[in-house]
C-alpha cells in the first residue's frame, strides 16, 4: 500500500484543482498636455479552484431509480462516473472488470447482471456491444442545449424509453 501525503498529491493532481484565468484590464489615459489618447494595458493572471466534474440528475423523473435496491445503486453510481458528455457508457471486459473490483463483487457477472435490469427498467438503453445510453429524462452531463438534443432521440412514455426520429413536413411544396 503506498501512503502519499496532500502536498505529494497536490503535485501529482497538477491544475486539474486550480483553473487559470486572465483578465486583460484597459484604460484610456488622455495627456493633459498634447490631449493625445493613450491606452494601457494591463493583463492579470490568477488561478481559481476548478468545480469538480459532476452529473445531473432530474428530479422529475426520479421515482424510477428512487427505490432500487442498494445494489444496483451502487452499480448505477459508478456506471454513472463513467458517463461521456453523450451521455454514454461503453464497457469492455477491462473496465467491468475495474467496476466489479471497485463494488467489491466476486465476479464480473454480478455487475452484468446489474447493467441487465438498468436497462430492463428503462434507466439504460443498450446501443450496441458494450456501450449505453444513460437515460437522458434521469441524467446528463454537459451543457443544458446538449443534453435537450441527446433528448429529442428518445421519448420516455409509462415508464419506458423508446427512439424516435423527428422530422418537419412543408406541404406547401
Amino acid at each position: 500500500m503506498v501512503v502519499m501525503d496532500r502536498e505529494h498529491l497536490k503535485g501529482m493532481i497538477g491544475d486539474t484543482e486550480k483553473k487559470k484565468i486572465t483578465r486583460e484590464i484597459t484604460e484610456k489615459i488622455i495627456d493633459q498636455t498634447t490631449g493625445e489618447l493613450l491606452i494601457e494595458k494591463n493583463t492579470e493572471e490568477a488561478y481559481v479552484s476548478k468545480e469538480p466534474d459532476f452529473i445531473k440528475l432530474y428530479l422529475d423523473n426520479i421515482l424510477m431509480i428512487n427505490n432500487l435496491p442498494n445494489g444496483l445503486q451502487k452499480s448505477l453510481n459508478v456506471l454513472l462516473k463513467r458517463m461521456g458528455y453523450d451521455n454514454i457508457v461503453v464497457l469492455n471486459a477491462y473496465i467491468k472488470k475495474q467496476m466489479a473490483e471497485e463494488l467489491e463483487y466476486k465476479t464480473v457477472q454480478s455487475l452484468n447482471n446489474n447493467i441487465n435490469k438498468l436497462v430492463q427498467q428503462g434507466i439504460m438503453i443498450r446501443k450496441g456491444t458494450g456501450t449505453y445510453e444513460m437515460n437522458s429524462f434521469l441524467f446528463g452531463r454537459g451543457t443544458w442545449d446538449n443534453i435537450k438534443k441527446i433528448r429529442l432521440n428518445l421519448v420516455f412514455e409509462n415508464g419506458q424509453v423508446t427512439q424516435k426520429a423527428e422530422f418537419e413536413r412543408n406541404d406547401e411544396e
